[in-house]
């Protein structure tokens, strides 16, 4: 008896160890994940920095040999025609262009990881948010409004959903819509509702059904 009591607290031991190692682990990698954002950050921003101040060195460089280039002759009677490109300025764009361009390929690689990055953060909050909601009986929903839908061209407020749920916001092409006081919905817009599980269950038929046809 004794033998198996002590095999039972040593496993639940083990297992406890086993769950509060990977709780570190995960929660190091957001931190460390939000690290590398930042970093990222400071990154693209040195970059941009960058880049500004070669385009105003070029700019500088190219006043000052233009002006001097075309500053007028005290000799000459007739102003003398247009001469060619300086050799140095012929020499220093297309340098500067290749600069530029390496610095903006730069940019758009940390650019991509920056996004990825974000894009793994931000799924780690909304599985925080969905478990939050899970433990409180409530969920989030996402609904596209179909074609011929009941609540097409009607506002929020004459949804008639239950008080509990609340309709987040309302996506439409690129736009984020918050106003939704004024807001009469389309086909193809995306509703965000968030309420008790049991609420959007019955709601949801209704938002999808389509227009009955008038006689």
């Amino acid at each position: 008896m004794t033998t198996e009591f002590l095999q039972r607290i040593r496993k639940e031991f083990t297992l406890t160890l086993t769950g509060a190692r990977e709780a570190i682990l995960a929660v190091s990698e957001r931190v460390n994940r939000k690290v590398q954002i930042l970093k990222l950050h400071w990154q693209a921003s040195s970059l941009i920095d960058h880049i500004e101040a070669i385009q105003q060195e070029t700019g500088a460089f190219l006043a000052e040999h233009l002006l001097r280039d075309r500053a007028p002759s005290t000799q000459a009677s007739h102003p003398s025609p247009p001469e060619p490109i300086h050799p140095e300025i012929a020499a220093k764009l297309p340098a500067t262009a290749a600069r530029i361009r390496l610095l903006k390929n730069d940019l758009q690689r940390i650019d991509a990881l920056t996004r990825e990055l974000e894009a793994e953060a931000l799924s780690d909050d909304l599985r925080k948010i969905q478990r939050d909601l899970c433990t409180r009986s409530a969920t989030i929903e996402r609904i596209v409004v179909p074609a011929g839908s009941s609540v097409c061209g009607r506002a929020v407020a004459q949804l008639g959903l239950h008080p509990d749920v609340r309709v987040a916001a309302v996506l439409r092409g690129p736009a984020l819509l918050t106003d939704l006081d004024s807001l009469l919905l389309l086909a193809g817009d995306i509703m965000l509702l968030v309420g008790p599980r049991d609420e959007l269950k019955h709601a949801l038929p209704a938002l999808l059904a389509k227009q009955r046809a008038r006689a």
